[in-house]
């Protein structure tokens, strides 16, 4: 669990930034950086969702 959340820090750090330099020059400054900041938490939001789901519907026992 601590290498896969190490994995998930990083790849949603560079997407959030990736997502945010990309944005700006088009949207402006703050809507760029909350794209960036919006799918950094997407990418959460799927790890953890998918951990969830794998605990609730996984094998027992």
């Amino acid at each position: 669990m601590r290498s896969g959340l190490i994995i998930i820090a990083i790849t949603s750090i560079g997407m959030a930034v990736l997502t945010a330099v990309q944005t700006v020059p088009s949207v402006g400054l703050v809507k760029g950086v909350l794209w960036g900041l919006f799918f950094g938490a997407m990418i959460w939001a799927i790890f953890f969702g998918y951990y969830f789901l794998r605990r609730l519907l996984g094998p027992k026992g």
